[in-house]
């Protein structure tokens, strides 16, 4: 964010280099002005904008001292979308022939509470195929260290996927250059995406994946139903059992 003078008052403006939408919340504090936008705090920025207007700062009396400061948090995508979330089956994020064994399932006493993911035991150095069909929006391949604390996260290899319906796939803790795409590639359901690994906050070799919509204070990861077995059977995935991909 930036602003600009205005005579008298000020202008708020975004801009946004990233490949999809990204969503800020912004908080002012204000002294003798007001936000043209009025109790308007999330804002929407295309991706690729340069200069997007948010709103103009105006002085309620000239004749009195004016001050603001302003806040912000972005996210990923556009979180006034998430009402429009498609019913869709994922297919397992592995190749045909191969079954790994979900080590920590929804709500995990691990590393999972509150949040809808899904960890499966994993060697390193397996392709990680993409579940669902969507845009790459983030790469993240340059990390090595990994440990079993929190703070390790800042470690996490990842690849982002943005889907049609406004929904993000995100598939974590994977080989140092192991990732097969960039940023702005368009992907389809089965194409290998990445490898496997160990890095970030992991305890050992595994590929962890969440599906989430944008939002505020926090993302909201999503229950996902997979195809198993032959592709005909529909289902959540359970902690401490093997699923094996046939199709």
């Amino acid at each position: 964010m930036f602003v600009e003078d205005l005579r008298p008052g000020h202008i708020l403006y975004a801009s946004n280099k990233e490949p999809c939408a990204v969503s800020i919340s912004l908080q002012l504090d204000l002294t003798n002005l007001e936000f043209s936008e009025g109790i308007t705090t999330i804002f929407v920025i295309p991706a690729y904008t340069e200069r997007m207007k948010l709103g103009e700062l105006k002085i309620v009396n000239r004749t009195s001292r004016t001050s603001y400061s302003y806040r912000y948090k972005s996210t990923w995508g556009d979180a006034l979308k998430t009402g429009q979330l498609q019913d869709y089956v994922y297919d397992l994020p592995y190749q045909k022939g191969k079954n790994f064994f979900v080590v920590q399932g929804y709500n995990g006493r691990f590393s999972h509470r509150g949040e809808n993911a899904i960890d499966f035991s994993m060697p390193e150095g397996t392709p990680v195929v993409a579940a669902r069909e969507g845009t790459v929006i983030k790469v993240v391949q340059h990390n090595v260290e990994s440990c079993t604390e929190a703070d390790c996260a800042q470690y996490n290899n990842y690849v982002l996927i943005l889907h049609n319906d406004g929904s993000f796939s995100k598939y974590i803790h994977l080989k140092y250059n192991g990732s097969k795409v960039k940023a702005g590639d368009a992907v389809n359901k089965g194409d290998v995406i990445a490898l496997s690994g160990n890095t970030g906050f992991s305890a050992g070799p595994h590929l962890h994946f969440v599906c989430f919509v944008p939002g505020f204070p926090k993302y909201k990861s999503l229950t996902t139903k997979f195809k198993v077995d032959d592709g005909s059977k529909e289902m959540v995935l359970e902690e401490k059992k093997k699923y094996t991909r046939d199709y």
